[in-house]
């Protein structure tokens, strides 16, 4: 089988994947359908855009025939305001002009001062007519030379609101305001003559916001203030197309245009779904032609990508076989880049078993030294051990068997900084083997710190010398003896440790200082460059080591 493969690959060569790739490319037809994307991306802009167009042009003929009809009404105004009956005072023969004036009309002509009215040509002959109150501020605004429109005005007692044209006029000399007031139903029929669709929504709001007609739903939105993004739109600009929603919570895209006139703003919105779907409806024959091409490609794309698949599959598995250091066995490929892969795959199992091979050679290697190196410290010891049995011979037993342990301890940290291959050792670790013998009573607290190999056997010395006193003559010479290490690294890594006794014999200062006290005293000066403070209290020895923390790989 291996030979009839061999074989085939030497008649026939393999596809490379850049083939493959171009007519696959060919086959997607990729240049038509980016074209048509693109052509349905501007198609959908540009309706929108038309959308958009329609919606200013309607706002704008909204705000022309409302202007026209307010025209209307400040015509009459004026009409009325130069009526010599009126300005001589004849209250009754100007009632009958302004009745006639409005004859027809949903309006009403009202003639007032700042707290009361003089004429109200809604009111019939013979009836008592209101009070007017006015503010000052109303009343200057009213009267301030010019033909005004107000804005939405509220009207107590279940009225309705109404909207009026105020001019101010002299009546027998005096200051009076002539007003036209109509109600907003005149102005709702005004758009209702626009014909709008009736899924459309068309608003007029006033100088404040408020809505004086609506479309839609006209008593119950009129007074609302429009939607605050359509508020916030109408700040920056008088006239814009935004996307918003109605009061009633239709989505749509509205546009405004604000009358230079009567400062009021007019507003036509169409639903955000209807805007799509009249979109997207001229566009359905380019997405069709669109999802028929990319039908197409896939099916062409699966066709191609299964003999890739089945290769890059392999793959898969040679790499899984490299990882575990098993041998590759050879297979045939379908593509050139693949075959390559292959290749490489093989020359990098090659390069990884030697080595791994190199690299088991030089940890034999290490650790051949590394116990050579161990065994030359302990017969360094041995001989140190022999020397100090002859040098205290003179000393009796007590002291070779002191002499004994420190050189033990001494081997301890040796063996310690072996097993580190002497790159140092943690303060944690290094009290926990050098006070191993009293382990049950003795409680360890600290951070994790780094030593070099100096500092550890310096360290080791001491607490050796520590642990020793204490079993003889503190807190581990009794059962219920208790000794606690604590050390914290601080600012410029000073490293203070604490030695603590309690629970054993009552302590008092020594009267001499013995062999062990001159070996810590003498180990922090001369390698660890620190001091020693010792507190003899009654309740049990406390010692506080104060040095410079010397960092693995230090001298």
């Amino acid at each position: 089988m291996g030979g009839a493969n061999v074989t085939n690959s030497a008649v026939k060569s393999p596809s490379t994947v850049a083939r493959r790739l171009l007519f696959m490319a060919l086959t997607l037809a990729a240049p038509a359908i980016l074209l048509m994307a693109a052509l349905v991306a501007v198609q959908f802009s540009e309706g929108q855009r038309r959308f958009a167009t329609q919606l200013t042009a309607m706002t704008r003929a909204l705000s022309l025939a409302t202007d026209r009809q307010i025209g209307q009404g400040q015509s009459i105004l004026q009409g009325l305001s130069v009526s010599p009956a009126l300005a001589q005072g004849d209250i009754e023969t100007f009632e009958q002009q302004a009745r006639e004036a409005v004859k027809g009309r949903d309006a009403w002509i009202v003639l007032m001062s700042q707290h009361r009215q003089l004429l109200n040509t809604r009111i019939p002959d013979g009836q008592p007519l209101p009070a007017t109150n006015l503010p000052d501020s109303d009343w200057a605004d009213m009267s301030s030379g010019r033909t005004t429109v107000s804005d939405l005005i509220p009207r107590p007692g279940g009225l309705g609101p109404i909207v009026g044209f105020d001019l101010p006029v002299l009546v027998n000399g005096k200051l009076y305001v002539l007003g036209y007031i109509q109600s907003p139903e005149a102005f709702h029929a005004l758009m209702a003559a626009q014909g709008f669709p009736s899924t459309w929504t068309a608003s007029i709001v006033d100088r404040n916001g408020a809505l004086v007609a609506r479309s839609r739903d006209q008593e119950a939105m009129m007074g609302k203030h429009a939607s605050p993004d359509m508020r916030e739109a109408m700040s920056r600009a008088a006239e814009g197309v935004v996307y918003t929603h109605t009061l009633d919570g239709i989505e749509t895209l509205s546009a405004f245009s604000r009358s230079q006139k009567s400062r009021w703003t007019f507003i036509v919105g169409v639903p955000r779904d209807e805007l799509y779907r009249a979109v997207l409806g001229s566009l359905w024959p380019a997405l069709a032609g669109a999802a028929l091409l990319v039908a197409l490609g896939v099916t062409a794309a699966l066709a191609f990508a299964r003999p890739i698949s089945r290769d890059v599959r392999g793959l898969v598995g040679e790499a899984e076989a490299l990882a575990a250091g098993r041998p590759l066995e050879p297979a045939a490929s379908h593509l050139q880049e693949i075959a390559e892969v292959r290749g490489s795959l093989r020359a990098a199992a090659d390069i990884l078993r030697a080595r791994d091979e190199e690299a088991r050679r030089a940890a034999e290697r290490q650790q051949l030294m590394i116990n050579e190196l161990n065994h030359r410290v302990k017969n360094t010891l041995v001989v140190v051990q022999s020397l100090a049995r002859h040098s205290l011979r003179s000393g009796g037993d007590w002291g070779l068997s002191q002499f004994n342990e420190r050189i033990f301890a001494l081997a301890s940290a040796h063996d310690l900084l072996t097993r580190r291959n002497w790159e140092g050792a943690d303060l944690g670790e290094l009290l926990a083997e050098a006070l191993q013998p009293y382990a049950s009573q003795v409680k360890l607290e600290g951070p994790p710190v780094p030593l070099s190999p100096n500092a550890a056997v310096a360290l080791t010395m001491i607490f050796h010398e520590l642990g020793t006193n204490a079993s003889k003559y503190g807190a581990l010479s009794t059962d219920a003896g208790r000794v606690t290490v604590s050390w914290s690294l601080g600012a410029g890594a000073l490293l203070t440790i604490e030695w603590r006794e309690r629970g054993g014999p009552r302590v008092t200062p020594p009267a001499t200082s013995g062999f062990g006290s001159r070996l810590i005293a003498a180990s922090l000066r001369g390698d660890l460059a620190g001091s020693a403070t010792f507190d003899y209290a009654p309740e049990g020895l406390t010692c506080v080591l104060s040095i410079i923390a010397p960092a693995r790989g230090a001298a």
